[in-house]
C-alpha cells in the first residue's frame, strides 16, 4: 500500500516538517507527480524540440552521403586539384558531428539545470540516491 504524506500528519513519530514533501509512505519520491509537473513537461518538450531535429539532420546527411556516393557520381567532380567533393562532404560530416556535440553539451547544461529545479520543487535531492 502506498500513501502520500500530506497535511500535518505524523508518521513514525516524526512531524511533517522533518519528512520530505511529496514522498510516498515508504520514503521514495512520488515520480508520478514529478512526471506530471509543468517543470518536467517543459523540460521534456525543450529536449524533444532540440534532439529530434538534430537527430534528423545528422542521420539525414549521413545517409544522404552514403546514397550519393553509392548511386551517383555528383561528388566525383574536382573541388580543388585532385581533391573531389566527396572529401569535402566527408570532412563536413566530421565537422557537423563535432559542432552538434558541442552544441548538445551546452544545451545539456541547461537541461540539467531545469531537471534540478524540477526535482527541488519536490524536495528530491539526487545525492540521496548515491
Amino acid at each position: 500500500m502506498t500513501k502520500v504524506i500530506t497535511g500535518n500528519e505524523i508518521e513514525d513519530g516524526k512531524s511533517l516538517q522533518e519528512q520530505p514533501k511529496e514522498r510516498l509512505a515508504d520514503g521514495t519520491p512520488d515520480f508520478q507527480k514529478i512526471e506530471n509537473s509543468t517543470g518536467f513537461r517543459d523540460l521534456m518538450r525543450r529536449k524533444k524540440r532540440f534532439l529530434i531535429p538534430t537527430t534528423i539532420l545528422f542521420l539525414g546527411l549521413y545517409l544522404l552521403f552514403n546514397v550519393v556516393i553509392s548511386y551517383t557520381d555528383w561528388l566525383n567532380a574536382s573541388f580543388v586539384g585532385d581533391i573531389t567533393w566527396v572529401w569535402v562532404f566527408a570532412f563536413a560530416l566530421f565537422a557537423m558531428t563535432w559542432i552538434l556535440v558541442t552544441v548538445y553539451m551546452k544545451r545539456a547544461e541547461k537541461f540539467d539545470e531545469m531537471a534540478k529545479d524540477t526535482l527541488k520543487e519536490f524536495d528530491y535531492d539526487e545525492e540521496e540516491t548515491r
